[in-house]
């Protein structure tokens, strides 16, 4: 039902503005992960990121469609990067190639899982093996940022 109403409000937004395109994905992706029931944590850096520079998304691609839309959730919109998961896993209307950043804070994230158990090896990778955890926690960390090295010309 979940990914039904996802879709109807994704079919209806086809040509609004950047800033309502992400607020559906990330209103999508909370829907979604609610609708499974997992719950997701949200572990802030010892230092907050900056807030004069710009920031650019660093994470492996190795979370899993839960994980990505965890980060959607949990990462800030107008990280660089934000919009090109939101756009792989959630994609709504046209999609808008922001420009990259001048020099621009890395900002890392890890992702991980965990029931009532314990920490899994491995994400669940199908939708019954979402569904046959109980308790399924997903926890996004936000690393320390840090400076991007320039690039030798």
């Amino acid at each position: 039902m979940a990914l039904a109403g996802v879709r109807a409000r994704a079919s209806l937004a086809i040509a609004c503005s950047v800033r309502r395109r992400q607020s559906l994905q990330v209103c999508s992706a909370a829907r979604l992960l609610t609708a499974l029931g997992v719950r997701v944590v949200v572990v802030q850096p010892p230092t907050p990121w900056p807030r004069e520079r710009a920031h650019r998304l660093v994470a492996r691609n190795d979370a899993g469609l839960l994980g990505d839309l965890a980060l959607l959730t949990a990462v800030p919109r107008t990280t660089h990067g934000w919009a090109a998961v939101a756009d792989r896993v959630l994609p709504v209307g046209s999609r808008v190639r922001a420009a990259q950043p001048a020099d621009p804070a890395l900002c890392p994230v890890t992702v991980t899982y965990r029931t009532d158990e314990g920490p899994l090896p491995a994400p669940p990778r199908t939708l019954n093996e979402v569904v046959a955890l109980r308790g399924l926690l997903i926890e996004v960390r936000l690393l320390a940022a840090g400076r991007e090295v320039p690039r030798a010309a």
